[in-house]
């Protein structure tokens, strides 16, 4: 495990059932953090096709048809990007059930250089994502050489127990894909970064995607959050790329001084999970 890993969260559009553009373009994010000798870059959610609109069937076929098994030529052309450039890549994608035909997921992949792929299901499906994903059941960080990583998409941030579970269980970052729209508070995922990772004393990074789809304007504003709560990375609506370099250090001075697991008191907590 390493003491510091440098981490990069990249801003992109995307474009609705385009798999070819997408892929291009996630490469080239991928490329970029790269070079500037990322060890980690998170991209945005379904960034392979796209996000979901209303319910139609003819959408839903649409959508079913350009979404992949993994592996497959998406997921592949990343796992050959991150071997190439030396580089964990955390990414959200449209993703068929691999056994079990007409039933999806929305995921997020966390592929090593060494080629591995480690799959997360979104637990928390917003409107109409109840329509077209099935709800993942497992939260559990990832072992990897950088440390552990724990997963989440985008709804899943918002509640609260999920970023704490993940914290629980040794998280030592939590990467967040987004497709989040624009809000009337312009900086709330600066300020939802920030806030998970205070509570928890992790290190958050949320990568949204920017531009429009339809009627759909994209928040952007990706951001990358200490366990003190400051923010290191906070781009605003146009496609960038931004990185920080985590000391994984900070992890143990912050919990000493402020007490947060220590002062938990479980016990008085348990009826939360029965509400």
């Amino acid at each position: 495990m390493v003491d510091t890993i440098r981490a990069a969260v990249a801003q992109i559009d995307i474009q609705l059932f385009n798999v070819l553009a997408n892929t291009d373009r996630t490469i080239e994010a991928v490329t970029q953090a790269a070079a500037a000798s990322c060890d980690l870059v998170v991209l945005p959610e379904l960034a392979n096709v796209g996000y979901v609109s209303n319910w139609s069937p003819e959408f839903a076929k649409e959508y079913y048809e350009h979404a992949e098994k993994v592996p497959g030529p998406y997921s592949e052309a990343l796992t050959a990007a991150a071997s190439r450039n030396d580089i964990h890549v955390v990414v959200g994608i449209a993703e068929r059930d691999p056994t079990l035909d007409g039933v999806m997921f929305n995921s997020a992949l966390l592929i090593t250089p060494t080629g591995q792929i480690h799959k997360y299901h979104k637990i928390h499906l917003p409107r109409e994502e109840k329509r077209y994903f099935a709800e993942g059941n497992r939260l559990d960080p990832v072992q990897t050489e950088l440390g552990s990583i724990g997963l989440l998409v985008c709804a899943d941030n918002s509640f609260p127990e999920s970023a704490r579970l993940l914290a629980l269980r040794g998280a030592q970052v939590i990467a967040i894909p987004y497709a989040a729209e624009s809000t009337t508070n312009p900086v709330l995922y600066h300020q939802l970064a920030a806030t998970r990772a205070y509570e928890n004393q992790v290190f958050i990074a949320c990568a949204n995607r920017c531009g429009r789809q339809d009627s759909l304007m994209f928040a952007g504003t990706s951001a990358i959050a200490a366990p003190d709560g400051t923010l290191l990375v906070e781009l605003g609506k146009d496609r960038a790329l931004g990185w920080a370099d985590l000391d994984l250090n900070l992890l143990t001075s912050e919990r000493l001084r402020q007490t947060r697991y220590r002062d938990r008191r479980p016990r008085l907590y348990e009826d939360i999970s029965r509400q």
